[in-house]
């Protein structure tokens, strides 16, 4: 049965749980709920935008889980504190409050916490809610279908959105962040990389990602094209990559860079690059270093015109989301995407 006006058809009344936010006492929720509602399909929906421009955001991936396994990683607080935002209260249902915060939110909230509310959802495959940014009212949604071996396809759209740029970066990288982490979670698998909003504060960029495998596997998802073709595109190979593993040689991710050559390369230990754009030149370094866990991959990148910090920024929620897509290839054979970086992303 169908219910649009809110009421609670399972008895989520009697399902208790906790917020995690730190500071809150109202009750959220620990258990995934029984049934939830739904209005209508969420395709007859969109996001009733009030900025000049806004843009629409769609994103496909493969899940090496069961379809019931992801739905609950999309709704139970311990798992959302994971991979979407830093603390959350959710009321599960039509006409519910999804209350979430924090610091890895995918955009830093206008006050403490963002204020939404859930608008349609279907037991164990989908669910939507309005999110009001900017007197914008956005809309997510989350659409599963059960797939070959016992996995999952995952759609995600997000609309209206009156921005492209965040404090992390894009809102499209930070949403391949996120996803990717999903993905990771619903593996059995541990997150990695997160939004991170913090101001630039100098001017290089660094970050550290750990990899659950050894550094010969990790070293070769760079050395092998075949290899970076697939982490670098996020699973979706363009065949246009090139190593060429000596001083001097050609390197070329899966995008359309411009020129980058090696100009540093020991096996399974460092690689330096030197990538030359049209308004400056940039020098990468990635050093790899075994750990008990696995592999730590600790990289830089200098040579940001001065003062330049929305450059830095973006930057930074590339190579993000790029070293969780490469996580996930090392870790679980694939980063997951089934729809380009280009065609993720459009002015509405």
């Amino acid at each position: 049965m169908q219910r649009t006006d809110g009421a609670d058809p399972a008895g989520l009344a009697d399902v208790k749980g906790a917020a995690t936010d730190p500071g809150e006492s109202d009750s959220g929720i620990a258990g995934l709920p029984a049934s939830l509602c739904v209005s209508q399909d969420s395709v007859s929906h969109g996001a009733t935008p009030a900025a000049a421009m806004t843009f629409d955001y769609d994103f496909k991936m493969r899940i090496g889980a069961p379809r019931p396994v992801v739905f609950e990683r999309l709704l139970r607080i311990e798992h959302l504190s994971r991979w979407f935002c830093g603390w959350c209260r959710i009321d599960p249902k039509v006409g519910g409050a999804f209350k979430f915060g924090g610091e890895t939110c995918i955009i830093l909230p206008e006050q403490r916490s963002w204020d939404t509310t859930i608008e349609e959802g279907e037991v164990l495959r989908r669910f939507a809610f309005t999110w009001p940014i900017r007197s914008s009212k956005t809309r997510v949604s989350y659409d599963l279908e059960d797939a070959p071996s016992d996995t999952a396809h995952l759609r995600v759209r997000h609309l209206g959105v009156p921005f492209e740029d965040t404090t992390s970066g894009s809102v499209q990288d930070a949403w391949r962040m996120c996803l990717g982490n999903l993905k990771s979670i619903a593996e059995g698998r541990t997150d990695s990389v997160r939004p991170d909003h913090s101001p630039v504060t100098g001017p290089e960029l660094r970050l550290t990602v750990l990899i659950e495998a050894k550094p010969s596997a990790v070293f070769g998802a760079f050395a092998d094209p075949a290899q970076l073709d697939h982490w670098s595109t996020g699973g979706l190979p363009r065949g246009i990559t090139t190593v060429e593993p000596r001083p001097g040689g050609t390197y070329a991710f899966g995008w359309d860079a411009g020129a980058i050559h090696v100009t540093e390369w020991k096996t399974d230990q460092h690689i330096a690059l030197r990538w030359s754009r049209r308004t400056s030149s940039f020098v990468i370094k990635f050093d790899f270093e075994e750990k008990a866990s696995g592999t730590a991959i600790y990289f830089s990148l200098v040579g940001f015109a001065e003062g330049d910090a929305e450059d830095i920024r973006r930057q930074r929620g590339r190579w993000s989301e790029l070293f969780v897509c490469l996580k996930n290839f090392l870790e679980g054979g694939s980063s997951g995407f089934l729809n380009s970086y280009e065609d993720q992303a459009r002015k509405a």
